[in-house]
């Protein structure tokens, strides 16, 4: 007799239970929609006997990563080439990528509007990429370096 006969994977009941269908909650109970499930889902933070709603913390991250993109317009050192660039390569990186978890935080929270504005913001973080980029992969009409020479 081959292994496999003698292990038991499952067994069949000969007696089912019936089971009784669930019931649903009254309508007036019931969210009604993905709004109103989003608010009952809603997490409100305590901080010092103050209760704060998660939208708050949304917005202050899309207020950080939207003053870093109007900042950066503003950049100190050159940027033409060398470490200069690379850092600022780096800062601009980091507007894409507090963009994109901001995106994520107004996806979860279902924030529109905050949403379509996080969208804007990391589009701006690849515009100023690609402003840096393409001139140094041969794309645009001015040529320039990565390093300096």
């Amino acid at each position: 007799m081959p292994a496999y006969d003698q292990v038991k994977v499952w067994e069949a009941d000969p007696n089912p239970k019936v089971r009784p269908r669930p019931t649903r909650p009254p309508l007036a109970s019931r969210a009604r929609g993905p709004v109103a499930e989003g608010r009952a889902r809603r997490v409100e933070h305590k901080w010092k006997g103050w209760e704060i709603d998660e939208k708050v913390f949304v917005w202050a991250r899309l207020g950080c990563v939207a003053t870093l993109g109007t900042a950066i317009l503003w950049w100190p050192y050159g940027r033409s080439c060398g470490i200069g660039l690379a850092t600022y390569l780096a800062a601009t990186m980091m507007i894409i990528v507090g963009g994109v978890w901001v995106v994520a935080c107004t996806w979860i929270s279902r924030m529109v509007r905050t949403h379509a504005l996080a969208i804007l913001v990391t589009f701006w973080g690849v515009a100023l990429i690609t402003g840096q980029v393409l001139p140094r992969i041969g794309y645009a009409m001015v040529e320039a370096t990565w390093l300096c020479r």
